[in-house]
């Protein structure tokens, strides 16, 4: 299940915080963030999009809140239109399975998820989820840095397979 910030009405940190609801597409700023947050169970296993170099952050909030810790995969494959890495993160992961800055294969256990308030780097989390950013930027650990919509990213994505340059046939 994915949370949409246009919905969601309970009473939480996330009303505090500048959020964009991009479950929805859009970028309409709400009150928290330009990601996506998939509920699930904490402990969930976390698998890398694609190959690259996996990195652990374990300060990935703003100063002076509750604790984060993050995954990042830094692509090998994928690059954005000035030819920089793009990255992915998850947040709000309670334990790491990757070493910091070992190569990892698309498909490759990552991290386990958090979010739940006891979890260990919980951060601004009040129920178990994991927050899936894009980040495009020659700087991708730097807290917020290049993050774009996940949903704009993704639509990019399967865009440009569909309709390879010519003289490019799709794989198959």
């Amino acid at each position: 299940m994915v949370e949409d910030y246009g919905a969601y009405n309970g009473t939480t940190v996330r009303k505090h915080l500048p959020v964009h609801d991009v479950t929805t597409g859009s970028l309409v700023e709400l009150s928290g963030h330009n990601a996506i947050d998939i509920v699930l169970d904490s402990g969930t296993r976390l698998y890398a999009v694609t190959s690259g170099t996996a990195y652990r952050i374990t300060n990935w909030t703003i100063p002076g809140w509750p604790q984060g810790w993050a995954s990042v995969v830094v692509s090998d494959v994928l690059k954005d239109d000035r030819g920089e890495p793009i990255a992915f993160l998850y947040g709000h992961v309670r334990e790491f399975d990757a070493q910091n800055g070992q190569r990892v294969e698309a498909g490759a256990l990552i991290a386990k998820s958090g979010g739940d308030p006891d979890d260990p780097g919980a951060g601004f989390s009040d129920m178990a989820n994991v927050h899936f950013e894009v980040i495009e930027s020659p700087h991708p650990l730097i807290a917020h840095a290049g993050t774009v919509n996940p949903h704009q990213f993704l639509e990019n994505l399967y865009d440009s397979a569909a309709h390879p340059p010519l003289g490019c046939s799709p794989s198959r």
